[in-house]
């Protein structure tokens, strides 16, 4: 039997930035492609569990994990909507080098509580699924660096397009970097000290 429910972490797309995003999709013909509404979009990092029956404790074991804290934020760059087989989707441009490093430490955090990432063979690949079933455009390039603000621990009714929120994290800004340029502004003491 196939699954009911699924469980997975990943970062929500913030009400007004999703607006955008959906008017961003070009219009689509066809009666099998379903956009997704706007409140649904997300992009996961990991699902944590497929399960027949509702997972009441996984919450509490995620939250576990999370104890300490989680990872800062990182700036995910992303570049175009395209098309695929399944549906529509917001793929990334150029290194997610940073985010591969927030996902790893997440992925750290989880694995001290005995929480393995499921299907992740193929490696990260963050996008956000617009829409599901064919559909045909040309890619439409979309400049966009997102910062999220917080993970959250989704339970997903398979099938049903419902995703409830049964936790969320506030992520620590991203670490500011500094440029050479500035070490003739600072005063020596400082200049020691970094």
């Amino acid at each position: 039997m196939d699954p009911m429910f699924r469980y997975f972490l990943g970062f929500q797309v913030a009400a007004d930035r999703a607006g955008w995003l959906a008017r961003q999709l070009p219009p689509v013909s066809g009666d099998l492609f379903a956009g997704l509404k706007p409140q649904l979009y997300h992009l996961t990092l990991c699902t944590i569990a497929e399960t027949m029956e509702p997972q009441p404790f996984l919450r509490g074991q995620v939250a576990k994990a999370f104890g300490v804290g989680v990872p800062a934020a990182s700036p995910i760059p992303f570049g175009r909507i395209v098309s695929r087989g399944a549906g529509a989707e917001l793929i990334t441009a150029g290194s997610i080098g940073t985010i591969r490093q927030t996902y790893d430490a997440i992925v750290a955090r989880l694995a001290a509580q005995g929480i393995e990432p499921m299907h992740r063979k193929s490696g990260l690949h963050p996008h956000i699924t617009l829409g599901y079933g064919t559909c045909e455009f040309d890619p439409v390039p979309v400049a966009w660096n997102w910062t999220p603000r917080d993970l959250v621990l989704i339970e997903s009714h398979i099938g049903h397009r419902r995703h409830r929120v049964l936790q969320s994290w506030t992520l620590e800004p991203p670490a500011q970097g500094s440029f050479g340029f500035m070490a003739e502004d600072l005063p020596a003491p400082l200049l020691r000290a970094a």
